[in-house]
């Protein structure tokens, strides 16, 4: 009789591996592939939406270490305003498609046409929906959470998330500036995930314009910034204290020859907090829109306990500019920061241009194809994949 051969399971060879090696052979998997293998057993779902295991080992992986250029725009070729993104891995240098807020129109009948990201930190965006609550999501696990409504702002100015750590549980912080009915001094809300719930942190210098708030407030070492105006000092940047109440500082903006004005973007890498200016005529008595940008200059920060200022640390080359002044109006532009990179798009354009800070290096991105060159501001935001990052 014929002796009969063992049978031979495929997964045999794999769980023979000691843990530890497992562990660091998934951590190599791209994040389509990740968030595509959670479906293959109750194991490898559990391992991908462990924090320790996305925070340890996936995000230490080469392909993972540095954070992710977002990309979004309104699509001009839908007639529902849906918004159409793009994302890019530098360390693959490619553009990656489907990120999408699909699924929160999926599951709330009352998101039926678009919801508008406005803010990201650590693979949560914030974002905007139709019934005026604001709304926390991961679109890599497809889980999001509506906010209560603020306890006291009525009218919002601007508005921002950061990522907050409380012992070893990483939780968010949602940042609102705004006015109340009753009052015409700009509060500071914060919503808290750790206490699910809104406080008020804090109110504004009175002296400052309560519409010349910039668009989007950036966050570094537990401060907010935002491009402002001041009624003594002119057009600055304001620093509040988001652990401190009522701690702030303000600092001009660069003063500039030849009568010329500026078109002020902040951004932060890492500890570092940058402001790039497009320099030109102004166009009429507007604060912010100029006739076009000639310059484009990038400042850092500079601050020790008794003073501020801004240090020039480069210029776009002329190549470059040249290239946005023709392929769109460059009267404005976006930016943002990611990792040691400023990243730089304009209007109609969607090129996007990029300085590396440890370099001193400027380069072009590949175009991304997904995104219609049509109508309509692109918006750029950093994005560092999560798929553990809870929304509540």
């Amino acid at each position: 009789m014929a002796e009969v051969e063992p049978e031979y399971s495929p997964s045999a060879g794999w769980y023979e591996l000691p843990e530890d090696t497992r562990e660091e052979i998934l951590a190599l998997l791209p994040l389509e592939c990740l968030c595509r293998s959670r479906s293959v057993c109750k194991d490898w779902n559990a391992l991908f939406s462990s924090t320790k295991f996305i925070t340890s080992r996936w995000a230490e992986a080469p392909p993972n270490k540095k954070p992710w250029l977002f990309l979004c725009k309104l699509n001009s070729q839908m007639g529902d305003c849906s918004m159409v993104s793009s994302a890019y891995c530098f360390f693959t240098r490619t553009w990656k498609t489907g990120i999408s807020l699909s699924f929160i129109s999926e599951r709330d009948e009352k998101v039926k046409y678009r919801a508008y990201y406005s803010g990201s930190s650590q693979g949560l965006f914030l974002v905007d929906i139709p019934d005026g609550r604001y709304t926390v999501c991961n679109p890599l696990n497809q889980t999001f959470l509506k906010l209560p409504p603020m306890s006291s702002i009525k009218l919002l100015l601007t508005k921002g998330i950061v990522a907050w750590k409380v012992g070893n549980q990483e939780t968010y912080k949602v940042v609102a500036v705004g006015l109340s009915r009753r009052s015409d001094v700009m509060i500071v809300e914060i919503y808290d995930s750790s206490e699910k719930s809104w406080a008020i942190a804090g109110h504004l210098p009175e002296n400052l314009e309560k519409f010349g708030l910039s668009r989007g407030i950036v966050f570094c070492d537990g401060f907010f910034y935002c491009i402002t105006l001041n009624r003594a000092a002119g057009m600055g940047v304001l620093g509040f204290s988001i652990r401190e109440e009522g701690t702030s500082i303000f600092t001009p903006l660069p003063e500039l020859a030849n009568g010329y004005t500026m078109w002020a973007k902040l951004l932060t890498c890492g500890s570092r907090i940058l402001l790039s200016g497009g320099v030109g005529q102004k166009r009429g008595s507007s604060l912010y829109t100029l006739k076009k940008i000639i310059e484009l200059i990038l400042w850092e920060f500079q601050k020790d306990s008794n003073s501020s200022c801004w240090k020039e640390i480069a210029r776009m080359p002329p190549s470059l500019r040249e290239v946005f002044q023709r392929n769109s109006y460059f009267d404005s532009f976006e930016c943002v920061g990611v990792g040691d990179c400023m990243c730089f798009t304009s209007g109609r354009c969607m090129d996007v241009a990029v300085y590396n800070l440890s370099e001193e290096t400027w380069s072009w991105l590949p175009t991304p194809t997904s995104i219609d060159r049509g109508y309509g501001h692109p918006l750029v935001m950093v994005f560092k994949p999560r798929p553990d990052m809870k929304v509540g």
